[in-house]
């Protein structure tokens, strides 16, 4: 393989007469931005990179990315903004650079080359493709130097040159073969169903990776891994599995919640999640908060209640919605990307305290008692990442419960849990004086729409309205934002501009989200207009999603657009990453949405999408777990409610965000306008309203639970 080769070919490289223009400096995604200053000359990806370099007849280098991630910066300041990299760089390659929150497409295509080469993947990722856009070589951080076994920047590019000049057959046939790998790998026969043999199949995969000491799936380090959480909820509460084993899957989900809540992934004086523990035991975090993750760990705490009502899920939602009220929200009600990894003081400086710190801090008689609760020491419980070596900060994680420490401190059990809140809403307040993590303050429509659902969802199950408010609030203002004039939709806002055509994964994300807001709407008695006009978003969404990405011929939704002819394979899969995959998302939101109108079409293709992936589901079954659980929603529809109430225009829901709720001030025309009363349409058709809203009213809908 050509990737070898870069470990030992030799060659030099001369300095280009001056440097290209570095072209990031125009672009909207603040993780560009942060490279805008680079002395590289950077090219958003387009087709004016492929054209350089075809015209100066030079590879590519491809860097992928996100503004919250700690190894980006560190590459950024090693590599990116030194001279000597930079020359190297410009002198070998057309350099291009991509935000993958902005483009997930382009990140799970090459994410999946660099599984192929190396066995595992991270970010940054980092690859060299030739001017045609196909990998021959990829890698995740990379030094400036070659340290150990680990290849340098300075060391790989003047051999990328070499061989690109000297040996540019084998650098093809290296590249031809890879893109055949993917192509295989990528390769499945469609058609059959996902059957309980499946769910079966996957649960023994997760009992056998499950922590049963701490928590979680598997070795360090370890993710939230929400999909498996929400599988195991769902068959919580399947009639198909017995009481018995009903009873050990929600515990695997509830001692995960238990000990994250525990570990210092969570953040105990903020609220929220960060994206995952370096170590088994939760203790230890990489300090980035994404808002994919609170959505769907408020939506595993929604459905844990909802299966056995305990006051832990609801604090858990409380302190999840708090973090995201306030650190992701933003002025238009909609959702921020992530917070930073980084502060001016470095790396999770903004979450770490010295005990002196915490001492000064805190009244007299609460110092021990607060140092005891969440394992503050003198030296420090806080080791470097790569070392090891204690820096003398402290993460805070519950060391001891509550009742522990009022048996050992002789306290009641209440006052010890006051005195613990209320310092830590004196070290909140402190740590709000430091200078915080940078915000990616970039929405984006696929999450925003997991975190509409989570809120949507959570406020039926926790009994607050504001959360369902706050959700059609973000929902509101998307349907006005993202859209252009011809009824595209765009994925990315940001500075009053939208950007970037959606993918599947943003139609998919944003019709379940809107559907759980139906959901709980109904629940909650809103007026009919407003459950109307949720569903006619619904079939909006539904219309673009399958018009733009819909595969004629085996069925099943692609993962990228046909108009970008700088994409060297079209992929097309049903696996689940950190949230649920794009097609079972879409299975999910269109068999809601033919349950809620009566539409058999929508049931049709739900049903397709699963079929199209049901043999994948059936080898691998771990990695569609939101598939599975997808076809578990697959129901026929009654043939009473085979025709949708017939509406005149389709227009979006809600006239303005202020007043989402309220009817018009004037009359508004009805759907059957024109139909005299006992006419058997307008008769049939108020039957059937009527139906479909007890319907709603008593049942308890959900993207994401068992059928």
């Amino acid at each position: 393989m050509i990737y070898r080769d870069l470990s030992t070919a030799p060659g030099t490289a001369g300095s280009p007469s001056s440097p290209p223009r570095n072209r990031l400096s125009d672009e909207s995604s603040p993780y560009l931005l942060q490279h805008a200053d680079n002395p590289i000359g950077w090219y958003p990806w387009g087709n004016e990179a492929f054209e350089a370099a075809r015209r100066e007849d030079k590879p590519i280098f491809l860097s992928i990315g996100y503004s919250s991630c700690h190894w980006c910066h560190v590459m950024e300041r090693e590599c990116f903004s030194d001279p000597e990299v930079a020359d190297l760089m410009n002198d070998t390659c057309v350099a291009i650079k991509v935000d993958r929150e902005e483009r997930p497409d382009l990140d799970g295509l090459f994410m999946d080359i660099c599984h192929i080469q190396n066995g595992n993947g991270g970010w940054p990722l980092n690859l060299f493709l030739t001017p045609e856009g196909r990998p021959f070589f990829a890698a995740t951080w990379l030094p400036k130097r070659t340290t150990g076994q680990m290849p340098g920047l300075t060391a790989i590019l003047p051999r990328v040159k070499w061989l690109w000049s000297m040996q540019r057959e084998d650098v093809i046939r290296g590249a031809d073969s890879l893109t055949e790998m993917l192509a295989a790998h990528l390769r499945f026969v469609s058609g059959g169903r996902v059957g309980a043999a499946a769910a079966r199949s996957a649960l023994s995969e997760l009992q056998g990776l499950f922590d049963s000491q701490w928590g979680g799936f598997g070795f360090a380090p370890k993710f939230p891994a929400a999909p498996r959480l929400l599988f195991l909820l769902e068959q919580a509460r399947s009639a198909v599995n017995s009481t018995r084993e009903r009873e050990e899957l929600f515990a695997m989900a509830d001692l995960t919640l238990r000990r994250m809540w525990r570990g210092g992934i969570h953040d105990h004086l903020g609220g929220g999640f960060a994206r995952y523990a370096t170590d088994e035991q939760w203790l230890i975090p990489h300090f980035e908060k994404m808002l994919a993750d609170q959505a769907l760990l408020l939506l595993t705490a929604a459905l844990a209640h909802e299966i056995r009502p305990d006051p832990f899920y609801r604090a858990l939602a409380e302190d999840i919605v708090g973090c995201v009220q306030r650190d992701f929200t933003a002025p238009e009600s909609c959702f921020r990307t992530s917070l930073d990894a980084d502060s001016e003081e470095g790396e999770g400086r903004y979450y770490l305290w010295t005990e002196e710190e915490i001492r000064r801090l805190l009244p007299e008689g609460d110092r021990g008692l607060f140092c005891a609760a969440y394992a503050v020491l003198p030296g420090g419980n806080f080791g470097h990442e790569m070392t090891g070596m204690q820096t003398g900060q402290n993460i805070l994680y519950e060391a001891s419960a509550v009742a522990e420490l009022s048996r050992r401190y002789g306290i009641r059990s209440t006052e010890a849990a006051e005195r613990l809140a209320r310092d830590r809403a004196i070290l909140l307040e402190a740590r709000s004086r430091r200078t915080p993590p940078a915000v990616d303050d970039k929405v984006l429509m696929d999450w925003n729409g997991l975190m509409i659902g989570a809120l949507a969802r959570a406020s039926s199950a926790f009994e607050q309205p504001e959360w369902r408010l706050s959700a059609e609030r973000a929902a509101l203002f998307l349907q006005k934002a993202l859209p252009d004039p011809k009824g595209n939709w765009r994925r990315r806002y940001r500075d009053g501009e939208a950007g970037i055509p959606a993918l599947p994964g943003d139609y998919a994300a944003l019709l379940w989200g809107v559907m759980e807001l139906h959901r709980a709407a109904a629940v909650a008695g809103a007026r009919k207009k407003q459950l109307r006009d949720w569903l006619r978003c619904a079939e909006t969404l539904a219309g673009k999603l399958l018009e733009e990405f819909w595969d004629p011929e085996g069925g099943g939704l692609f993962l990228s657009s046909s108009d970008d002819p700088n994409i060297f394979l079209r992929r097309k899969t049903a696996s689940d990453d950190a949230v649920p995959s794009a097609n079972a998302l879409a299975a999910m939101g269109l068999a809601e949405l033919s349950s809620a109108l009566g539409e058999r079409s929508y049931m049709k293709r739900a049903r397709e999408i699963v079929a199209c992936f049901a043999r994948a589901a059936s080898l691998r079954p771990l990695d569609h777990l939101s598939l599975i659980a997808a076809s578990g929603m697959l129901r026929p529809v009654k043939a009473a409610e085979a025709e949708p109430e017939a509406d005149e225009g389709r227009e979006a829901p809600a006239e303005a965000a202020e007043a989402p709720f309220e009817e018009a001030s004037s009359p508004e025309p009805r759907e059957d306008e024109g139909t005299p009363r006992g006419h058997p349409e307008r008769s049939r058709r108020d039957r059937a309203a009527a139906r479909s809203e007890r319907r709603l009213s008593r049942t308890r809908r959900s993207g994401l639970r068992d059928r």
